[in-house]
């Protein structure tokens, strides 16, 4: 019995089945070789990244270890230095400015003391015929205790005028101006004739003696 002849054209589809089939296996190899190509690549690189972090940052370990070193070998090198006690600071620090800084005044007299009683030396700034008509009894005794009064009246007299002698100033720089002058007037009870509290009428009358000659005691 004879065999049975094939179908070329069976044959020939077969054999293009099989290519076709042969040819996706292929790209679909390369496919994958492919990612796990570039999957390695990118692994390889983050390593590589973190190493150099690492490396960065033990660096700057390293040197600011050797800066530590460094800077506690001088101070171990340099010499102590000795501590001064709490006491001893206080003693010798420099004074520090007063919160109220006094009004600059124009010359005051100079101010004496003579048997407890205080006489304003150089003060030709009284009037003679007013001090020969002074009663001893009436020469200011206390004049902190008339300065704030004599004060406020005086500011409350020149505050309208300085107003408008300084338009652009604020209210606290004229009353600034106006202490200023009243230092140096006459209505100040500092620049009036005064003695101690607790002088006598013969230490008074001293004083009225000196201030009509107007000539400096004798102080020795």
């Amino acid at each position: 019995m004879a065999p049975k002849k094939e179908n070329s054209k069976k044959v020939a589809g077969n054999a293009r089945k099989a290519e076709e089939a042969a040819r996706k296996q292929a790209l679909a190899d390369q496919k994958k070789a492919a990612e796990e190509a570039d999957k390695w690549s990118k692994g390889a690189k983050s390593n590589a990244k973190k190493e150099a972090a690492e490396a960065k940052k033990a660096e700057a370990a390293r040197r600011k270890a050797e800066r530590d070193a460094q800077l506690k070998e001088e101070e171990g090198a340099a010499p102590a230095k000795p501590k001064v006690p709490k006491s001893a600071q206080k003693k010798y620090m420099p004074n520090r400015p007063s919160k109220v800084t006094p009004l600059p005044t124009a010359e005051e007299p100079e101010i004496e003391k003579i048997n407890n009683v205080v006489v304003p030396v150089n003060s030709s700034g009284y009037d003679v015929k007013k001090l020969e008509k002074l009663d001893p009894k009436g020469i200011e005794r206390h004049p902190e205790r008339r300065y704030k009064a004599a004060l406020a009246l005086y500011e409350e007299r020149r505050l309208p005028e300085v107003e408008k002698e300084y338009p652009g100033l604020r209210k606290n720089q004229r009353l600034l101006i106006i202490k200023k002058e009243f230092e140096r007037h006459p209505e100040n009870p500092f620049n009036q004739l005064r003695v101690a509290y607790n002088a006598s009428l013969d230490d008074v009358e001293q004083v009225i003696a000196y201030e009509k000659s107007g000539a400096k005691p004798d102080l020795e």
